[in-house]
């Protein structure tokens, strides 16, 4: 009993955390595009590096990453059914240039006696998801508290003020924590056990989105991104289960007996080749007939380890699709690209030739066999 009390509480986190973060994608993508543009000009000569105008098309891309917390305050705020615009002002208190400026500040600070820890929630995501959930709470006391004939006019007050110091004061602070923690452990991977870590990342990628949890490593990227302006290497893994997918689903093409089945795997592959898009050829063709799946897994796994031994990052935040190969495009680490487009061609070509090789069959009976074996 306890033990299915403890995954049903793990799973309402994770779904939690998905669908605060789901909505958001579509900008970030946005901001993301935004950079690979400006990578693109100013590697073709046509934008000079440093100009006015690269500094501006820069700030524009990277506006989406750096307010993503008010971003996340609207979309937690409809997902935990709290009101809007007192959720994006206590977000606004822990953004504020003022307060940004008192943390950089040089000696400790307090609230009242309180400890205030040095914190910047730019960029962040777990303070402000736990923050926009920690306000049901406080806006059901609050209301249930307030004299009926007060409750409109002093509520609001009550609520943002509550909510902006517990932010500031111990969600934001645990919320970091938690961040800290997670990127941590991937850095400790990254230098103890990378060709081991990666593997097992990419390897069972597919399970992360199947599950749901790949937003919780999306969470912890943006954040790296944001702060450090390079991520170790979840990106990249992400990049490596694209094309293992792609491979994967074109091998099935080749494989497939109807002409129905080779249209769901040739879209599949294209889909997932150019979006990054993983749901259509994992739910579509390589979970319903299961030694797919597998091959998928492997061929991913063998690009993971070749990730570990060589090191590779990403810069940029976008959907890992092909056409935005760039995101590990830096003059600083001129050989990353060239590793990053090494690990997929792994990937692709290891996943094809395995589903091609052993990959079952692709007909409209195998489905049905495979879940009675199931």
């Amino acid at each position: 009993m306890e033990q299915n009390r403890k995954k049903h509480i793990v799973t309402a986190v994770i779904d939690h955390i998905s669908s605060c973060m789901a909505p958001v994608i579509p900008i970030l993508v946005a901001g993301g595009l935004v950079k690979l543009l400006v990578i693109v000009l100013t590697m073709t000569g046509a934008l000079a590096e440093g100009s006015h105008t690269e500094l501006v098309l820069s700030i524009i891309g990277d506006a989406p990453l750096y307010f993503l917390p008010f971003f996340l305050a609207y979309t937690a705020s409809v997902h935990f059914h709290v009101n809007t615009v007192l959720a994006i002002g206590a977000v606004g208190a822990m953004m504020s240039p003022a307060f940004v400026e008192l943390v950089s500040s040089a000696g400790k600070l307090s609230f009242a006696g309180i400890p205030l820890v040095k914190a910047n929630y730019a960029y962040s995501t777990i303070p402000i998801i736990l923050l926009i959930a920690a306000m049901i709470y406080v806006e059901k006391l609050v209301h249930k508290l307030m004299p009926k004939i007060l409750d409109d006019i002093l509520s609001p007050l009550v609520i943002l003020l509550l909510s902006s110091l517990l932010g500031l004061l111990l969600i934001g602070p645990i919320g970091t924590l938690i961040g800290n923690f997670l990127s941590g452990i991937m850095v400790w991977l990254q230098a103890h056990a990378p060709v081991a870590a990666w593997a097992l990342f990419a390897g069972l990628s597919p399970l992360f989105v199947i599950t749901g949890t790949h937003w919780v490593f999306v969470a912890v990227a943006l954040s790296q991104l944001g702060t450090f302006g390079i991520e170790d290497g979840v990106m990249v893994g992400f990049f490596i289960l694209t094309l293992s997918q792609a491979g994967t689903c074109l091998a099935a093409f080749f494989r497939a007996r109807t002409s129905a089945l080779k249209k769901l795997a040739l879209s599949c592959a294209v889909t997932v080749f150019l979006t990054g898009v993983t749901e259509p050829p994992i739910y579509g063709v390589s979970l319903p007939y299961r030694r797919p799946l597998i091959t998928s897994m492997i061929g991913a796994a063998l690009a993971g380890a070749y990730q570990g031994f060589v090191t590779i990052h990403c810069y940029v935040y976008a959907f890992p699709g092909m056409p935005s190969f760039l995101m590990f495009a830096d003059s600083g680490e001129p050989d990353n690209l060239m590793k990053a487009m090494i690990a997929a061609a792994i990937s692709f070509a290891a996943s094809f030739l395995l589903t091609l090789l052993f990959g079952g069959r692709f007909d409209a009976d195998s489905q049905t066999e495979e879940a009675v074996h199931a």
